[in-house]
């Protein structure tokens, strides 16, 4: 199956919580038979070559990676992700097709330089898209200092990644964390496309309703791994009789993709367990690579993995 991974971060050792945070996240994991995708995560560098080590162990054919100069709360040095995007840009170019890219800007600080960055990254660099981090970076995603950047992405024909949800960690502004703010920028820019990252998590219900009223918008269900799987069918069964399945993605940030993998991988299995429905198998596969694919214009025949490569999917 193709699979898409759409953002993971590039240059940072770990991931972007407390060592203890951590810690306990990675028991959890293990309790619940899932496996990370390093033994030492905490010293690992994730530069291009060590990713696409970990696609193919996992089975992902072409992951979209992500620069992060995203938090201006913190001094530069101090940031969890400081990589720019000629970081990403080197290694998306290095990559064999492997890795495809998505820039940082910051809207708040430069308005319309942010749009320039974006229309040079997609221009030049034949990026897909950018992130924006409302919740930790602590602004309204419906501020109109971001409209220039609204506007470009519009015009290009690329998505946002808007980082909407998860756990209060680096400081975390719950507020910024809701993903209905979300509503009156997909009425002011209808064109624009839009993916709501981590399903904004804990507001997995409330993401899902944003996502149905705004057509341009797109699900990233990452963080779905966090919910018991009988509430993951649940919720893309209940969104998938009413709206296009192709608006749900497959989307993992660590640390939550095998968990959610696995997940959906067996989403059938719960729905007979509970006497529902079970999915389409066109479903499955379209939120386990096709939208994402689509979404991010990857051409699937070029982009697969080496046949040599063996691959042991969780």
């Amino acid at each position: 199956m193709f699979v898409v991974d759409n953002h993971i971060h590039l240059g940072q050792p770990g991931v972007h919580v407390s060592d203890y945070i951590y810690k306990q996240l990675r028991k959890n994991w293990t309790e619940r038979g899932f496996r990370y995708h390093s033994a030492d995560v905490a010293t690992e560098r994730r530069d291009g070559a060590l990713l696409v080590n970990v696609m193919d162990e996992v089975g992902i054919d072409v992951c979209c990676v992500l620069a992060g100069n995203w938090n201006r709360v913190l001094p530069p040095e101090q940031r969890p992700y400081n990589v720019p995007n000629a970081f990403v840009a080197d290694q998306v170019a290095s990559s064999g097709g492997r890795l495809i890219g998505i820039c940082s800007v910051d809207p708040i600080l430069d308005p319309w330089g942010a749009a320039d960055e974006l229309e040079r990254c997609v221009r030049d660099l034949d990026f897909r898209g950018c992130k924006l981090y409302p919740t930790y970076a602590h602004f309204d995603p419906r501020d109109k200092v971001c409209d220039p950047l609204y506007e470009a992405a519009s015009a290009l024909g690329v998505p946002i990644h808007f980082h909407m949800g998860f756990t209060p960690v680096c400081g975390a502004d719950m507020k910024m964390q809701q993903p209905w703010l979300l509503d009156e920028v997909g009425q002011r820019f209808p064109n624009l496309k839009v993916v709501i990252c981590h399903m904004g998590y804990p507001y997995a219900e409330e993401a899902m309703g944003v996502v149905a009223r705004n057509p341009n918008f797109h699900a990233d269900l990452s963080a779905l791994g966090f919910y018991h799987p009988r509430k993951v069918y649940q919720l893309i069964h209940d969104f998938g009789c009413v709206n296009p399945w192709e608006r749900l993605l497959y989307g993992s940030e660590n640390p939550f993709m095998w968990t959610f993998h696995k997940t959906v991988m067996g989403i059938n299995d719960v729905a007979r367990e509970i006497g529902m429905p079970e999915l389409p198998q066109q479903a499955i596969e379209l939120i386990l690579g096709g939208n994402a694919a689509r979404l991010y214009r990857i051409d699937t025949q070029r982009q697969r993995r080496p046949e040599a490569v063996a691959v042991n999917t969780p």
